[in-house]
């Protein structure tokens, strides 16, 4: 049996910025806000990290679901 993989996604923020994220297989999230200096941020879900954002968007690579920021 082999363990699942990472999942890459885009959060989309409202200004137009978009930040590289991973959504791991124990369910933490976390993004790339500053790619210059290696700063993140993460969080427990990707429900709570994208809490953070308000209005973001995560765009999927594998299908074109997205999920809007509540």
């Amino acid at each position: 049996m082999t363990a699942p993989f990472a999942r890459g996604f885009r959060l989309h923020l409202r200004h137009g910025q978009v930040l590289d994220g991973v959504e791991f297989p124990n369910g933490r999230a976390m993004v790339m806000d500053d790619p210059m200096w290696g700063l993140g941020s993460t969080a427990r879900t990707l429900d709570l990290l994208q809490a953070g954002y308000p209005d973001a968007r995560i765009e999927w690579p594998d299908d074109a679901t997205e999920t809007d920021g509540d």
